[in-house]
């Protein structure tokens, strides 16, 4: 009897753990409010830390309209996309440091098998914008339109 309470209290206390980190990363989750060319205005997810950049919308089975996600860069450079783990088609924005738009693919398809395509610009950014499929030809969306990108202050 006693082995078997100890049993359940690790497993509470495991599954107690587990939650706290899932109620963290929830916590953690900060958004920016991108406005496009049209007046459109969507809450982005922001994803600014090598972890968030690595997981982006990894296992996500679905995303709601006018949402995504944006990858914030230190620094202008060549940053690639992948659509491991991915369950979703997305439509994927490069943007420089200024907002403006330097490079598109659309309706980016999920990773069947390995290896996975990887989705590289031609021309270097400091953010990328990850959308449901369909999202850029819905906006009309092109090459150097400027996005307007307003990040949530530090203050937390």
């Amino acid at each position: 009897m006693k082995k078997a309470m100890r049993f359940l209290t690790k497993i509470f206390f495991i599954f107690l753990l587990i939650s706290l980190s899932f109620a963290s990363d929830y916590k953690k989750t900060r958004f920016a409010t991108v406005i496009f060319p049209s007046g459109k205005v969507f809450q982005l997810e922001i994803a600014s830390t090598e972890q968030q950049w690595i997981k982006g919308l990894m296992f996500r089975k679905s995303l709601a309209k006018n949402s995504g996600m944006l990858f914030v860069y230190p620094k202008e450079d060549f940053f690639a996309i992948w659509m491991k783990n991915c369950f979703i088609p997305l439509d994927i924005l490069w943007l420089d440091s200024k907002g403006r738009i330097v490079y598109i693919i659309e309706n980016a398809p999920p990773c069947q098998e390995e290896p996975c395509p990887v989705y590289q610009p031609i021309g270097k950014a400091r953010y990328v914008i990850e959308l449901n499929a369909g999202t850029i030809k819905s906006l009309g969306l092109k090459l150097g339109d400027r996005v307007d990108i307003i990040l949530p202050s530090n203050k937390n």
